[in-house]
């Protein structure tokens, strides 16, 4: 504590001792919360993925409603890039028409691999009425660098399909 000759006035300041402590006690919290907050991360961009391949399914399956064109989910595995496009044969409105790319930390794997062309995988094909065909695939996995996975799977009754997360 410092006096200024008739001034009673303390100024308060830190020690040098006192932010070395402060500092070490923020590193170690950083270093415990740090993988967690990772994990955090790769699992949102896995739900992101998953959830923008099964938007693009109800698209499709709103775009063969609308058209009256069979649609078609494809994937190209080795790039990781998918889309929505008409059935080959068939002409819709090539606007409607979408493709994505996977996060490049990710990538697809198809357990049941339905017709290929070109290395690109005709994974869904929605029927005018918006069913899925049954030769289409059951379930897609995204995975990530790290081996974690999460899985867009047909439901139950078969009419639809939707996000199933891995238990750890």
């Amino acid at each position: 504590m410092q006096q200024n000759g008739d001034n009673d006035k303390v100024s308060p300041a830190f020690t040098l001792v006192e932010l070395i402590l402060v500092m070490a006690i923020m590193i170690t919290l950083l270093a415990l919360v740090a993988p967690s907050l990772a994990r955090s991360s790769r699992q949102r961009t896995l739900e992101q993925e998953a959830s923008r391949l099964l938007a693009l399914t109800e698209y499709g399956r709103d775009e063969a409603v609308s058209q009256g064109v069979p649609m078609v989910v494809w994937i190209n595995p080795s790039t990781g890039h998918y889309g929505l496009q008409e059935q080959t044969g068939y002409t819709g409105n090539a606007v409607r028409r979408k493709d994505f790319c996977l996060n490049s930390d990710t990538h697809f794997e198809l357990t049941q691999v339905a017709a290929t062309q070109l290395g690109v995988v005709h994974a869904i094909e929605l029927a005018p009425d918006g069913s899925p065909d049954p030769a289409s695939a059951n379930e897609i996995r995204i995975v990530d660098r790290y081996h974690s996975a999460i899985t867009v799977s047909r439901t139950s009754d078969g009419w639809s399909y939707e996000i199933v997360k891995e238990a750890r």
